[in-house]
């Protein structure tokens, strides 16, 4: 399975929605200002409560998570920001993952993405501007718990850096997480808009991830994302900025040749970055709730996700049989130590049993991976 590894070195083109709806009062909201600035020649349409916004959309749309992402709403989010990551499942392997949903729904469209299930109901960008009280809120809670470490990630419900040159999510939460003793910031992506990361002074505590997957399978599996070249350019740049880098192989996709287009993805990742410099990479293989098996397939008729077999888990997600599982991570795992023995890898929502079989031991036997685990 060759891997095509040429590519342009420019950012991809900006997101442009083509309608905003505007929450009433909105505007009083600084971010919101900012958004709007950046966006002046986009039609602009007002609601008073998103909940009957959504209940219209989705009414007039046939493909819902398709349609949605050409619509940004801005509003305020009324709830808790910060929460325990929802991929604690029964019988997984917890890595202390904590998540802040300041955005829903996501511009690209891959195949996998369990958001075309868990967020059918959401036929728009949505973008909460109330910025001020998450910070208030984290503020409190690091604050009460001064001895625990924090690892808290954006990206759980959208990509962390898609939208950012025109939602500017960090130029609020880097300075903030700046300031923190017992909190790190993890920007998940699959995007290549890091200007303002560049352009901003301080790394401190902000860790940068990208998302791969072999160009074969971005090609055909992740829609309108930056292509593997540019993502590995986005994250040298960021690198030489002074931010802390990971790599997540999320998911591991078995389709034939697997093998050899992930030893050659590593050999792309070690060749264009020092490894030995990069914070982990986080290996977790292609799950799916029943659900969203027909979504898939509906959506995204040429996929080969489905090459495999899979069996449900403890936890209801299907995923490939157990020895299959095993036979990917030793591999790929492989692949990675022969480039570096000092890299940090970890298995994402997995059992006990698999992490045993694959590295012989759980996480808190790793010093620089035991403060971020809960068994």
């Amino acid at each position: 399975m060759p891997i095509n590894t040429t590519g342009s070195s420019l950012p991809t083109t900006e997101y442009r929605p083509d309608t905003l709806f505007l929450e009433e009062g909105i505007e009083e909201y600084p971010l919101a200002r900012d958004i709007l600035s950046r966006l002046p020649d986009v039609p602009r349409q007002g609601f008073q409560d998103i909940s009957t916004l959504t209940e219209q959309m989705k009414s007039a749309q046939y493909d819902v998570f398709g349609e949605g992402k050409k619509s940004l709403a801005l509003s305020r989010f009324k709830g808790s920001f910060l929460k325990k990551c929802p991929g604690v499942s029964p019988g997984m392997v917890c890595c202390n993952y904590y998540v802040v949903n300041l955005s829903k729904n996501c511009i690209y469209d891959c195949s996998y993405c369990f958001l075309q299930d868990f967020l059918g109901n959401n036929p728009m960008q949505v973008a909460y501007v109330n910025v001020e009280d998450l910070l208030g809120e984290l503020e409190e809670v690091f604050t009460q718990y001064p001895d625990r470490s924090f690892r808290v990630g954006t990206g759980e419900l959208t990509d962390s850096l898609a939208l950012d040159t025109i939602v500017p999510y960090t130029t609020h939460l880097l300075p903030f997480f700046n300031r923190q003793s017992n909190a790190v910031l993890e920007l998940k992506t699959k995007s290549d808009q890091i200007t303002n990361l560049l352009n901003h002074s301080d790394p401190t505590n902000i860790i940068v991830s990208w998302s791969l997957n072999p160009q074969t399978i971005t090609e055909q599996e992740e829609k309108g994302t930056p292509g593997l070249i540019q993502r590995l350019e986005a994250a040298r740049a960021c690198l030489d900025k002074g931010y802390r880098i990971g790599f997540h192989f999320d998911p591991i996709i078995l389709i034939p040749g697997w093998e050899e287009g992930y030893r050659q993805l590593v050999d792309i990742l070690c060749d264009t970055l020092p490894i030995d410099k990069v914070e982990w990479v986080s290996l977790g293989s292609f799950r799916y709730r029943p659900a969203l098996k027909s979504i898939i397939k509906n959506r995204h008729p040429e996929t080969r996700l489905f090459t495999s077999e899979h069996l449900p888990g403890k936890d209801g997600k299907f995923r490939y049989l157990r020895p299959l599982r095993n036979q990917a991570y030793e591999t790929i795992r492989g692949y990675l130590m022969s480039r570096s023995k000092v890299l940090n890898i970890y298995l994402c929502m997995e059992t006990k049993e698999i992490w045993e079989d694959v590295t012989g031991k759980m996480p808190r036997s790793d010093k620089k991976l035991d403060q971020f685990f809960d068994l």
